[in-house]
């Protein structure tokens, strides 16, 4: 079996610096269309809403840019994929919510024999998805696991650094104010038809304060998920499951 690293660099990944491949992008698009692919990203980052984001994403994968930005954040998804052999079954059924390029989706189906299915908010990333294999959930489909890979959260959710600072974790308002931000009980609230029984979800997002999932798995409890806290090794997350 590959190691996550190998399965990445074998498709063309290396890890590139954000102003490396910027500056890739700009050449590969020219004149015409790297100030689009700027202004569509100040959009996104600022106001990162659902217009915004299928908008940049769209660009994004009609430019065939998906893999180029994927090499930015290439030294996580090593860790995504080695969290992923150990908290997925082989041949599991699995939903990639939020799949973009299907790196991970490919990695679990050529490592654990799994059978995916995947959805992301841009239709021309969707279609790219189903072009590999792919296709999105049919009506009354239910999944072992539903894949949550830095898919749920919001840019700039903590600007402030207030949920950051580990101060703030002994604050009564802290959960909820984690919950107004990431919005993970809601977000997960309208996934869960997709569960099978004795479904898993894994959710990740690229934060590395214990207290930070300490206290999202505090607000989860309360919405009726039975939660294990994953991490820090490999990588930081929580497995949750209904509860009854």
């Amino acid at each position: 079996m590959p190691t996550p690293e190998s399965f990445l660099r074998l498709r063309g990944f290396a890890p590139l610096p954000w102003e490396e491949v910027l500056q890739r992008i700009e050449r590969q698009l020219g004149p015409e269309f790297a100030p689009v692919f700027a202004r569509l990203h100040r959009a996104f980052v600022a106001y990162p809403v659902e217009h915004t984001c299928k908008a940049f994403y769209d660009f994004v994968a009609r430019h065939q840019l998906l893999d180029l930005l994927g090499c930015h954040r290439f030294d996580r998804m090593v860790l995504l994929a080695a969290s992923l052999e150990m908290n997925v079954p082989s041949g599991a059924r699995v939903l990639d919510y939020g799949a973009g390029g299907g790196v991970l989706a490919q990695w679990l189906r050529e490592t654990k024999q799994a059978s995916i299915s995947a959805l992301d908010l841009s239709p021309a990333v969707s279609a790219g998805l189903a072009a590999k294999g792919f296709s999105p959930p049919l009506a009354g489909e239910t999944f072992d696991v539903l894949l949550c890979a830095d898919s749920l959260g919001e840019i700039h959710a903590d600007e402030d650094d207030w949920l950051s600072d580990p101060e703030n974790a002994v604050d009564d308002g802290f959960g909820g104010e984690l919950e107004a931000r990431y919005g993970f009980a809601h977000k997960l609230a309208d996934l869960k038809t997709w569960l099978a029984p004795q479904g898993t979800v894994l959710l990740f997002e690229p934060v590395t304060q214990a207290h930070f999932w300490r206290g999202a798995a505090a607000v989860l409890e309360t919405a009726d998920w039975q939660v294990e806290v994953l991490g820090p090794a490999p990588v930081w997350g929580l497995r949750l499951q209904q509860q009854g």
